[in-house]
């Protein structure tokens, strides 16, 4: 003490800075290393931290995975509403290769014009983005590979789809981390594959399906599901032959995951040829519902005065916006938060969709989705008119004394439609099964025009490119549906979470009671 009694005060003082100033350098090192991926999520929702869904599947990744960030150097100064994105991105990728246990390597690259990497991220699939002020191209995507030559990329990070990185990521990862695709058969009736001679597109959420499985569509006469079949995915059945109806109460009898999207008055759905127009667009189910004991009534169609959406109409003549009873958006206490498919979802699009019952002993129905409390049935055909006006079906309604269930889940004991045994034509080889044995894997859908674009998505021109933003979880529903029922649940905990609808109920509900009061005055005095 008497030493340092004898060291002048303006030395210690120095030396103790120089002390603070090596703790601060250190300390701030070693942060940047260890919590350069760490980060406080205050966002409502938590949209930006991992689900658990991706940390499991992040543990248990047994495939290597090689990502090549290409990201400009200039992308900083050149875009500089971008530089917190980049950040964000960067601290995500981080984030995947720390939690993979070695099998994800990360490697950013700076491919500068004229260069090898330059050839590199062009060979990849990664964009160009040519931006005001900035003579050279910039580059700011992700390219992965695995060990057996499967590649995957995202060509441009773009800022619209920020509250999509975790599931971009998360899908690119599990796309490449699994040698096999497991496949999902499609009967589809409502036509979502598209027709490319008419310049009419596949539907989105089947591009979004294939990137995660394998799907192979099934027509005609099936005896036999592909192999590695995991999921049916039955879409608007019509016509289905007895071999194909026997076909597939087989595999639900014997546990297989199936997933059926019925619909009253399927407005989407695509005629026999470009021009023709659907000789009957009511599903055609009704053996099978039958012997499940489930009642669905194929003339029927909900309306919904309190969830409806308005839209557009031409009224004596001129446009205005009304609720369009058959048309609604299921939101708040209309999902089943209990249940993994539907815990998180924010908002499902309906238009003329039809509700189920339980009409048999032994099987029960489990709702995931339900219409709201002031829901009924009406007319399909009267629901499904693009001409009249919907407020007049106000009064139609007739409402059963409980929610319409929309979707749900069947459980309990399963009965086989085909009691005296297989149709004659059959080349099905299995002894014939009369009765599940174990807890079907079933979901019903009341409605099949929630897969077509129109119900879920709107597309806006994003850096030169077509870019589909999601404004109700119409997909979502489809993806974790097919991924719970597959066995998958990686990406089932974040993709709900990507879609904010964030609808005025307040103004809506103000809106409905007086456009009520108007068509209750306007009925009065034409009377």
């Amino acid at each position: 003490m008497s030493k340092l009694n004898r060291i002048p005060k303006s030395r210690l003082v120095a030396v103790g800075a120089v002390l603070a100033v090596i703790l601060y350098l250190a300390v701030n090192s070693l942060s940047a290393t260890l919590f350069r991926s760490s980060r406080i999520d205050l966002t409502d929702g938590g949209l930006y931290s991992l689900s658990h869904g991706t940390v499991t599947m992040l543990d248990k990744l047994d495939e290597p995975i090689h990502m090549r960030l290409f990201m400009s150097a200039g992308l900083h100064e050149a875009a500089p509403a971008l530089s917190a994105y980049a950040s964000r991105v960067r601290a995500m990728l981080d984030t995947y290769e720390s939690l993979s246990h070695g099998k994800i390597t990360l490697e950013v690259i700076d491919p500068q014009p004229y260069s090898e990497e330059e050839d590199r991220a062009v060979g990849l699939g990664i964009n160009r983005i040519s931006l005001d002020g900035s003579s050279d191209p910039i580059y700011f995507g992700l390219a992965a590979t695995n060990s057996t030559n499967g590649t995957a990329n995202i060509p441009v990070f773009t800022p619209d789809r920020e509250a999509f990185l975790e599931y971009d990521l998360t899908r690119l990862v599990a796309e490449l981390g699994q040698p096999k695709k497991p496949v999902v058969a499609l009967l589809d009736g409502l036509g979502m594959a598209g027709n490319p001679m008419m310049g009419q597109e596949p539907a989105q959420i089947l591009t979004m399906l294939k990137e995660t499985y394998s799907v192979e569509t099934v027509a005609g006469d099936i005896d036999k599901l592909p192999d590695n079949t995991r999921v049916v995915l039955v879409v608007q059945p019509q016509k289905l032959s007895d071999r194909t109806l026997y076909t597939l109460d087989q595999w639900v009898l014997a546990g297989g995951a199936t997933l059926v999207f019925a619909d009253p008055f399927a407005e989407t759905q695509a005629g026999p040829q470009p021009g023709v127009p659907v000789e009957n667009n009511a599903t055609d189910f009704q053996k099978m519902f039958d012997a499940w004991g489930v009642g669905f009534d194929a003339q029927k169609a909900i309306g919904d005065p309190d969830w409806a959406i308005r839209t557009q109409r031409n009224i004596g003549g001129r446009q205005a916006e009304v609720a369009n009873y058959p048309w609604f958006a299921i939101h708040d206490d209309g999902f089943d938060r209990g249940d993994a498919v539907t815990s998180k979802l924010n908002a499902v699009v309906m238009t003329t969709a039809g509700s189920f019952t339980a009409t048999g002993k032994d099987a029960t129905l489990k709702p995931l989705m339900y219409a709201s409390a002031d829901a009924g049935l009406l007319p399909a055909g009267e629901a499904a008119d693009p001409y009249g006006d919907p407020r007049a079906l106000l009064s139609k309604i007739e409402k059963s004394g409980g929610r319409p269930v929309v979707a749900a889940r069947l459980e309990g004991k399963l009965h086989t439609a085909f009691p005296d045994g297989k149709p004659k034509d059959s080349a099905a080889e299995a002894a014939p099964i009369k009765e599940s044995a174990s807890a079907p894997n079933v979901i019903l859908v009341g409605d099949a025009d929630m897969l077509s674009d129109r119900n879920w998505l709107q597309k806006q021109n994003v850096l030169g490119r077509q870019v589909a933003q999601a404004f109700a979880n119409n997909g979502d529903f489809l993806l974790n549906a097919v991924e719970q029922m597959a066995g998958g649940v990686a990406l089932a905990d974040l993709r709900s979470r990507t879609v904010s609808w964030r609808p005025f109920t307040r103004i809506d509900a103000l809106e409905r009671a007086a456009e009520e009061r108007f068509l209750a005055k306007q009925q009065e005095l034409t009377q």
